[in-house]
């Protein structure tokens, strides 16, 4: 059986991280679920919170993942994400200058599409701090 199975944390921009590990725990929309090596095969959404990988049985990597999608299969765990970031790059006060920054601009502008779409990330921020202070 094996020990470890593949997992590859991905976003928009760049593969955040790739590489073989004990376990991972993923917060899906329904909870939190943990992957383990010959795990069935699953596809889940994800919701806002912190997946966490393991190597021998300890904590490797924490990162913040805010939406998206998780597959296992074939022993490999992908998880989709349009926001994902690792737990120790997070600045608190670099989070409240962008929900001002994101309200000021939204205060600016009579275009609808712009107000949801500074809302929207007003609400992001505010659930990553939420999630991480």
């Amino acid at each position: 059986m094996d020990k470890n199975f593949l997992f590859d944390l991905i976003t928009p921009s760049k593969n955040l991280i790739s590489g073989d590990f004990d376990m991972v725990v993923v917060p899906g929309e329904e909870g939190d679920f943990g992957i383990l090596p010959n795990h069935s095969n699953l596809i889940s959404q994800i919701r806002p919170g912190v997946l966490n990988t393991y190597k021998n049985n300890k904590i490797d990597k924490s990162f913040f993942i805010y939406s998206g999608f998780a597959e296992f299969s074939n022993n490999q765990l992908i998880v989709l994400s349009e926001t994902a970031f690792d737990v120790n790059d997070f600045k608190l006060n670099n989070y409240k200058d962008s929900i001002s920054e994101y309200e000021k601009l939204k205060n600016q502008t009579k275009v609808e599409s712009e107000i949801i779409f500074f809302e929207k990330k007003i609400e992001e921020a505010n659930t990553i701090i939420e999630i991480l202070k």
